[in-house]
């Protein structure tokens, strides 16, 4: 026997809810990578910067990149940064190496450094009069 649509309503609050969806929209769930199959990736919603190459590089389009516009005004405002703005600024120098901080030079006398003091700085690197500890 067909069950009326009477049997198919249900009360709740006050008011008739229908005990299944007319829609198919109304069925589905929000898709998450638990939900998908085992090749399902949801991704972050960024877009690419750049592409792959076959050789396994990564070449960065640079229109693609995004760039950070400082609003007009900014230090007049009441709003303040977490680390404050009277602090000096930071100058790493990298005598002698020909691409500064990304010299694998640097690296490698930096771990004949470490291998020869440890963890303590060695007297090339000691900070000099002017550094100021923080924090």
């Amino acid at each position: 026997m067909r069950p009326t649509n009477v049997n198919c309503l249900r009360f709740f609050k006050d008011r008739l809810l229908p005990e299944m969806r007319k829609s198919p929209q109304g069925r589905r769930n929000r898709l998450t990578t638990k939900n998908g199959n085992k090749d399902f990736y949801k991704g972050t919603g960024s877009a690419n910067m750049g592409w792959h190459t076959k050789h396994g590089k990564y070449i960065i389009d640079y229109h693609k990149v995004r760039t950070y516009v400082v609003p007009e005004g900014l230090y007049t405002t009441k709003l303040a940064p977490y680390v404050s703005l009277l602090l000096p600024e930071i100058h790493n120098e990298f005598k002698g190496y020909k691409f500064g901080a990304y010299d694998g030079k640097l690296y490698i006398d930096k771990y004949k450094e470490y291998l020869i003091y440890g963890a303590d700085e060695s007297p090339q690197s000691r900070r000099n009069e002017n550094w100021v500890e923080r924090g």
